[in-house]
Order: structure tokens, then sequence, then C-alpha cells
């Protein structure tokens, strides 16, 4: 892994629709974290809204967005929402790319499917 970069954004002084469109639009893998979903579900009113948003963003770029669950025994899940013409396939083959980067992040990649 080349390295990551974590972003913390205050949601009172800075939109989070915004720097989260700036950031996606960038980096090679683009991961929230619940917290930064929570909040953009604030900004934008509601949880479908921001759903809406992520999917939108993910077809404006081509690629997947990730949002890092937490678990209810302590570790975390992740999700991706992808753009909508691709396939499980090639949604599980980019994550494979991006293995490394996310056992880094989050530990163990132990299985891959549709989150939504």
């Amino acid at each position: 892994m080349s390295g990551s970069l974590h972003i913390t954004a205050d949601p009172s002084t800075v939109s989070m629709a915004r720097s989260i469109r700036a950031t996606a639009s960038v980096a090679p893998l683009f991961m929230l974290t619940v917290r930064a979903l929570g909040n953009l579900a604030d900004e934008l009113g509601s949880m479908d809204t921001a759903v809406t948003f992520l999917h939108e963003l993910a077809e404006a770029n081509n690629k997947p967005i990730g949002v890092n669950l937490p678990a209810p025994d302590g570790a975390s899940k992740s999700v991706f929402i992808a753009p909508r013409a691709w396939s499980d396939e090639r949604l599980q083959g980019w994550i494979g790319g991006h293995g490394a980067e996310l056992e880094a992040e989050f530990g163990e990649v132990s299985r891959v499917g549709s989150a939504w």
C-alpha cells in the first residue's frame, strides 16, 4: 500500500456533500465512516437522500464508494455503492484490486457482495 489519506471535516463549518464530492472524484478508493454518512444525511435531509447522492456520485466517477459500518461484535463491515451498470463480478474484481488497502485500513476482507 502506498499510503492513505484521512480527511476530517467539521459539518458545522463545511458542506459534507461538497467535501465528499471533491474528494471522491480524485481518490482511487473512497470510503466514508458511518459518522460521515450520518453527517451527510443530516445535511441533505435524510438517509435516503444521502444514499441517492452517493449513488449518483459513484455513477459520475464510474467507481464505487465505500462505507465502513461498525458491527455489534466490535469489528466492522464495509459496503460499496457501485455504479448501476456494474455487475457483481465487476464490483468484486474492483474490491479485489483494492484488497491490500482495504485490509490495511479495516482488517480481513472476507466476503464480497452488493450492498444496494
